[in-house]
């Protein structure tokens, strides 16, 4: 597929432009409700911005890479013209009046401000309204990523489900580690040993068998000291998201 135009000029947006136009794979025309994002990403890769969402006639493709409330809003806007979302979480039909063509082409990575992503080995998660349709993306985002797998939105909604586990989750405990470290003006590096070999354990042996800590020992005496230290009023929010680990810990291994 040629002439592809793209919507959204986030995080998966710049990423997903550039990776395809480093691939030989011209993205001819971006769309962008911000309009300095928007022109910053076309001139990067030698596209053309359009600050009105206008679809020139040649469209092969729309790749859609917005925030999942406004993927409804943009495919209203849309007609006759194969097209996907970026998604993990919203389902394929939100483009079924967009044309026969459309599905869901969801990279499961996080993506990072200003830098800069290696699609080869992120498994790119492709869902189509038909096998040939199919068989089109297989290919176009085959030349970018060597891991292409296919699922249905029930299969994805899951996967996006303990990605946010995995991801979200897992990066919010460490940004109150971080807070708690930073008020005694302990350095947050101290904890990249361990973090980087829990990380690399999770995919040796079943997570599940790697669990440590007190909550699994059943070790009282340090969680009380835990939670005293999280005692004082500005830290109660944390005492309560400890304490709630803790108890699904010990449940699990009884």
């Amino acid at each position: 597929m040629k002439n592809i135009y793209l919507i959204g000029s986030g995080k998966i947006g710049n990423n997903i432009a550039t990776t395809l136009n480093d691939n030989q794979i011209k993205i001819t025309g971006i769309h962008s409700r911000n309009i300095k994002t928007g022109n910053k990403l076309a001139k990067k890769i030698n596209s053309i911005f359009f600050e009105k969402l206008i679809i020139p006639k040649k469209t092969e493709l729309i790749i859609i890479c917005v925030t999942d409330d406004q993927i409804k809003n943009v495919a209203k806007k849309i007609n006759k013209i194969p097209i996907v979302h970026t998604s993990g979480s919203s389902d394929i039909k939100l483009l079924k009046n967009c044309s026969e063509n459309y599905g869901v082409v969801w990279p499961i990575q996080t993506f990072t401000k200003n830098k800069k992503t290696n699609f080869k080995k992120i498994p790119i998660c492709i869902e189509a309204s038909n096998l040939m349709f199919y068989e089109k993306l297989n290919i176009l985002f085959g030349k970018i990523s060597n891991n292409i797998v296919g699922y249905n939105f029930k299969q994805r909604k899951l996967i996006h489900l303990t990605a946010v586990f995995s991801s979200n989750f897992s990066n919010y405990l460490y940004s109150i580690s971080q807070e708690l470290l930073s008020e005694e003006k302990i350095d947050f590096i101290l904890l990249k040993s361990l973090i980087l070999e829990t990380t690399n354990n999770a995919f040796k042996q079943k997570p599940r068998k790697n669990q440590t800590g007190p909550a699994k020992r059943k070790d009282f005496g340090t969680i009380k000291k835990h939670l005293d230290l999280l005692s004082l009023k500005e830290k109660e929010k944390y005492a309560e998201i400890y304490k709630l680990i803790t108890k699904n810990i010990m449940e699990n291994y009884d």
